[in-house]
């Protein structure tokens, strides 16, 4: 889940000079798969999901999407939507259409190349993420999780002293990290009497965040 990293910043600095303002709803889809994208959002406000469904009715998630975030570069060259995005709450967004994207890449190599440059970021954040599911347990899952959302979050200057807000439940959790909503629960309250964390009301509250990223390990 890699932040949003300084080599998009031409691509922001684009969409916020010539994008369209979009709203959407909380839980509106964004994309859904197998569709068609006509644009690449930079998301304003709010917070957005990528997933695939699960053949129980879950779903898997893969990526959350914050304030600050493009949504999704990956569009551009894909020619269907490969997970449908929704809204995790309400959404405000600046839109720019793909086409006229493709076009100003092809005029600017330096664009083209950050985009190869993200996907590379988002390819080693994934493997990384791949060995998290499949070799450590629920609290090194759900700290390396809240660990790295904090960071994408002070990034954007949007935490303070160790709180932000992070707007997901219990169960965006579970299914980012691929436990039960029980579990979940219950890891969390582990995390809290370790005094790792503070999550209550969608507020999160980390006070070292140099020792809960050594729980990850």
């Amino acid at each position: 889940m890699p932040a949003q990293t300084d080599h998009l910043e031409g691509f922001s600095t684009l969409i916020r000079a010539t994008g369209r303002p979009v709203r959407f709803r909380r839980h509106q889809h964004i994309a859904r798969s197998g569709e068609h994208a006509d644009a690449v959002l930079l998301i304003v406000e709010g917070w957005a999901a990528r997933y695939s469904p699960m053949p129980d009715g879950g779903r898997h998630i893969s990526h959350f999407y914050l304030p600050g975030d493009i949504c999704d570069l990956g569009w551009l060259v894909a020619p269907t939507v490969r997970q449908t995005v929704s809204a995790l709450t309400p959404i405000k967004a600046l839109a720019i259409d793909c086409q006229a994207l493709q076009q100003r890449m092809g005029d600017d190599p330096a664009l083209a190349h950050s985009v190869a440059v993200d996907s590379l970021h988002r390819l080693d954040s994934q493997t990384e993420w791949m060995v998290t599911l499949g070799r450590r347990s629920a609290v090194q899952r759900l700290a390396r999780l809240l660990h790295d959302l904090y960071l994408r979050i002070e990034h954007r200057g949007r935490a303070d002293r160790g709180a932000c807000a992070l707007p997901l439940s219990q169960q965006h959790l579970a299914d980012f990290t691929g436990l039960s909503a029980v579990h979940v629960c219950r890891t969390l309250r582990q995390l809290k009497d370790l005094r790792l964390i503070d999550f209550r009301r969608r507020q999160l509250m980390i006070p070292d965040l140099a020792e809960l990223d050594a729980r990850t390990r």
